[in-house]
């Protein structure tokens, strides 16, 4: 779990993947991102995505040093072990990315779910252009339902064309989110985007994709077998 992570100056990228996560809600004998789908686990699924949509970037990836070993020959098969680094999974999701940030230095970092295996493309290049005149950057979509807000008397009708649902890599200049985590946690900070706000930065958001759903929930996994199983 320690070591120093040889930077290689090819890559201007490197991605947090935070994975100390229990995965309470899938009811699974294992926490969700190492269940397997087609001999792969589900956070293998979701690097060989970001590896590709991203161009080959570092990863470093905040875990239970009890998994490494189990994981270590798949990310070998992938070609992925030279570009990945292990560090310790903390309390909060706050402090994994915080021990990811500081063995990072390159020119972009990314904030990824261990569980989101679907980035397409399109995604990537929305982000990377939004990025030539931004330093904080999003993917989002649009909610396809209506919503209410629950008030004291029942209930009330929002508009749903001002909100939006938000999706990760969270991407970021290098020294805008080591600044933002160079603030103190507290229960009220829900991503990276909502810290890197709080530290006086403004984030912009670009059109996500339908498909990069987060694995949590039954169905969830179920609609994830189905899209990563070949024709």
């Amino acid at each position: 779990m320690t070591g120093i992570f040889l930077i290689l100056t090819m890559n201007k990228w490197t991605f947090v993947i935070p994975s100390g996560g229990i995965g309470a809600r899938m009811g699974a004998d294992r926490p969700k991102q190492y269940l397997e789908i087609n001999g792969l686990p589900l956070i293998v699924h979701t690097l060989k995505n970001i590896d590709s949509a991203f161009s080959k970037p570092l990863f470093v990836i905040s875990m239970d040093s009890t998994w490494v070993q189990y994981l270590a020959p798949f990310l070998q098969e992938a070609g992925l072990s030279k570009r990945c680094h292990f560090v310790p999974s903390g309390k909060e999701r706050y402090d994994s990315v915080k021990n990811a940030l500081s063995h990072i230095q390159t020119q972009w970092v990314g904030v990824h779910d261990a569980v989101r295996p679907f980035v397409s493309e399109g995604t990537s290049a929305r982000i990377g252009v939004a990025l030539a005149q931004h330093v904080a950057v999003i993917p989002v979509m649009p909610l396809q339902e209506s919503i209410r807000k629950r008030t004291a008397e029942g209930s009330e009708a929002l508009n749903r064309s001002s909100y939006v649902t938000v999706q990760t890599p969270q991407c970021f200049r290098e020294d805008v989110i080591k600044n933002a985590y160079a603030l103190p946690y507290d229960d009220t900070i829900t991503d990276d985007a909502s810290l890197v706000e709080r530290s006086g930065t403004p984030v912009c958001c670009v059109e996500g994709n339908i498909e990069n759903i987060k694995i949590t929930h039954r169905m969830d996994l179920l609609l994830a077998q189905h899209l990563l199983t070949p024709p």
